[in-house]
């Protein structure tokens, strides 16, 4: 047992309470979960509140390691920023330092665009790790092409490159197959193609039988050093197409950087290169130029590696960029971080605003090679394959979906990127003593929440199946839409709020099971949720709809691929937030029960991987590079989400720019709820919420005083303070009983 004794001080007054316990005690199910880390209290299930702060401390503990890496980063701050007491155990810092640390670390380019911040890759370096140049279909032969000047090498590339029959692409008949202008090539040295100036202006041209298709190369990637330089002549590709003679300045395009972000692996500089901007990068190309030091007679080069470029970019990116900064500033009110990066998020969502088309179409359209919508391939009538190489490209965290064009997912994260800033805007105007930068990229707040307003609108007409009753995924370039029951989706418009509550309602009764939709391959709340522990991704079998590099959906049964009928544990959380949010606190909290039932019984069974070992619970799971049908664990972190539903939901505790509100939604079985050592401002505080009275210990000074606001008309108890905003300046316990529910 773990005995919490306290001394509490009653509002700094000096009257001391004695051993007045906020919780009683409770066994902890993991001895080593640190002393002070956040737990919860449920009054009339002890046992229930103690899985769920085990599920809590485990998914947190056990995970791989934290990073820049975009895609989960909203889910993360949604999950971690109130835990107390929680390092990171690579870095041996609390987790509120990590993220600051990673956001800080996160990258833009010139225009906006917030990179991707996976994995090392032969991929776009800025994008999604994949496709590859050479994850082409059927075959690279007249659409891509890689050349790698080393023998052997690491990433997925050479995965390929080691299993395919000709050696062209790479070692030394990937030089010898090269035309060297003013330079003198030495072969492989040290892993690298080495040449040597001789003349002015040294260059080297791609092989006479090799042809690529521009549309299946956006984007060109040059993995190369040179020393020394000379002059600040940039370096530039020409290339040749098929009715072209020779190469021309018409088409060129310069070489504008030379990122060492990955040269840790390569040991070179990455240049990427934007060719879809030139207007004559069309059709097929014959032949590339690469002159690498123009005006230059003299100098060394390394050459890594050469090839076509998809483009893998998402768009999630910007958005999950701003609102990790919104999450991690609203709960340490970190002024230095809000005024490090209040520039990055304005120029992230001026790029969603133009280059994705938002202000425009009040909706995101992708401009972006690859991201029509389409899928990578056509079924015939006969059953056959036509493949669109270069389509189907994904945009988002469920990366083998063609989301793209008119895209519903990145509208939802539009729309509430929009209030998002709305409110940082307004947080700043009403805090001038922080001397937040503002002139030129600042955003007006009233036109962002109008802009948004109408973006809701078109979301709702546009993207809304009046049939299903449900969201469709996106409306590809051709006019189609696309939807094969998207829950996570529906779910995530419910948690943004673009959803209205028409749509809202239809979404929870097609979810319960409410309304069968006929064509659907799972039907009904049973089997929906057959995975127990939340809502199948999905709940229409698709195997037309996909990147061209997933070329045979058919061959994974239903319910074994993550996409495809499977599901992921962490987005319960969106699950359960809709339940409480449309279908109110007493549906919520006994779908969180059920899911607390699956828990133990996973546990019992010694679990995840055991629980669903060769797939014996009706699917596997995925992870560490293997497919499957349910995430949860290794690459999953966003498993750490479900227990924010107390946080967030029953509790209501959203930090905001004024201060901490605090909102319960209580159910009937469960009407007192707490939670122990919540970090908010850097103080640990523990919250217990009745229908009628808020009980907060601030155990520690605050550098600035707590602002806690309220729904309704409260007093400070006893006989204290009335109203609905109350400043927390010193440790002590502070009671709060509600006069009414009329707002002051």
């Amino acid at each position: 047992m773990r005995i919490f004794s306290f001394m509490f001080l009653l509002g700094g007054s000096g009257l001391i309470l004695g051993n007045n316990l906020l919780f009683p005690p409770f066994k902890d199910l993991l001895d080593n979960t640190p002393k002070d880390f956040t737990r919860f209290f449920f009054a009339t299930d002890e046992e229930s509140a103690q899985w769920l702060s085990r599920y809590l401390w485990y998914h947190f503990h056990t995970r791989w390691g934290n990073n820049p890496v975009l895609f989960n980063k909203e889910y993360l701050t949604i999950a971690d920023m109130w835990l107390a007491d929680a390092m990171d155990k690579q870095r041996g810092k609390s987790i509120q330092e990590v993220h600051r640390e990673d956001i800080n670390s996160i990258r833009l380019d010139e225009e906006g665009y917030v990179h991707s911040h996976q994995h090392f890759s032969q991929a776009h370096d800025y994008g999604w790790p994949f496709p590859l140049w050479c994850q082409n279909m059927p075959s690279v032969e007249g659409y891509t092409a890689g050349w790698h000047f080393q023998e052997d090498g690491p990433g997925w590339a050479w995965d390929w490159l080691r299993a395919t029959k000709t050696r062209k692409w790479y070692g030394k008949q990937a030089v010898d197959s090269w035309e060297v202008e003013n330079a003198r090539s030495e072969g492989i040295v040290n892993g690298k193609w080495r040449l040597i100036a001789v003349g002015p202006s040294p260059a080297i041209i791609t092989p006479k039988d090799v042809v690529i298709d521009a549309n299946c190369a956006p984007f060109l990637q040059l993995r190369w050093k040179h020393t020394p330089r000379k002059t600040n002549n940039l370096p530039y590709v020409e290339w040749m197409r098929e009715e072209d003679s020779d190469f021309g300045e018409d088409r060129r395009v310069y070489i504008q950087n030379e990122d060492p972000h990955w040269s840790h692996i390569t040991g070179v500089n990455h240049s990427i290169i934007a060719m879809y901007k030139h207007p004559k990068w069309k059709g097929k190309i014959k032949r590339i130029k690469i002159v690498l030091a123009p005006g230059e007679w003299e100098g060394e080069f390394e050459i890594d590696s050469f090839f076509t470029v998809f483009d893998t970019r998402h768009t999630s990116n910007n958005p999950n960029f701003i609102f990790a900064c919104w999450n991690y500033f609203r709960w340490t009110r970190d002024i230095a971080f809000l005024r490090e990066n209040i520039n990055r998020m304005r120029l992230a969502l001026r790029y969603m605003q133009t280059e994705l088309g938002g202000l425009k179409y009040k909706h995101i359209r992708n401009p972006w090679l690859g991201h029509t919508g389409r899928s990578g391939y056509e079924l015939t009538p006969d059953g056959k394959k036509v493949f669109r190489p270069g389509e189907g490209i994904g945009s988002n965290y469920w990366d083998i979906l063609p989301f793209g064009w008119d895209d519903m997912f990145a509208t939802a994260e539009y729309y509430a990127a929009l209030l998002t800033m709305a409110e940082v805007e307004e947080t700043i105007r009403s805090n001038p003593g922080w001397g937040i930068p503002s002139g030129g990229l600042a955003l007006d707040p009233a036109e962002l929440r109008k802009h948004a307003e109408e973006v809701k609108k078109v979301a709702n007409d546009k993207f809304w199946d009046k049939k299903k009753g449900r969201f469709v995924a996106c409306i590809d370039v051709d006019g189609v839409p696309h939807d094969y029951g998207y829950t996570f989706l529906n779910l995530n418009a419910i948690w943004y709020d673009i959803a209205n509550d028409e749509h809202a309602k239809e979404i929870m009764d097609w979810l319960e099971g409410k309304r069968i939709i006929e064509d659907d391959t799972s039907k009904g709340k049973e089997d929906i949720y057959k995975w127990r522990f939340g809502p199948r991704s999905t709940t229409k079998r698709n195997i037309e709809w996909y990147i061209f590099a997933w070329w045979a959906p058919e061959s994974v049964p239903w319910g074994y691929q993550v996409q495809d009928g499977g599901g992921v544990l962490g987005f319960t959380f969106f699950d359960l937030w809709a339940r409480l949010k449309v279908l109110g606190p007493d549906n919520a909290w006994q779908r969180l029960m059920e899911i607390l039932d699956w828990e133990k019984e996973v546990w019992k069974e010694g679990g995840y991987r055991e629980y669903y070992k060769d797939g014996k619970r009706g699917t596997t799971l995925q992870g560490g590079g293997v497919a499957g049908g349910i995430g949860i664990d290794c690459e999953f972190f966003e498993s750490s989400l479900l227990p924010s539903i107390v946080v967030y939901g029953f509790l209501g505790i959203n930090p905001k720019g004024e201060g901490l509100h605090i909102t319960p939604n209580l159910p009937k079985a469960c009407p007192d709820i707490g939670i122990s050592n919540l970090l908010y401002q850097g103080v640990k505080m523990d919250i217990r919420a009745s229908e009628n009275r808020i009980t907060i210990h601030l155990k520690e000074k605050p550098i600035e005083a707590i602002k806690i606001l309220l729904e309704g008309n409260w007093r400070l108890s006893p006989k204290g303070q009335k109203g609905s905003v109350f400043l927390l300046s010193e440790p002590g316990v502070y009671t709060f009983v509600r006069l009414s529910r009329h707002k002051v």
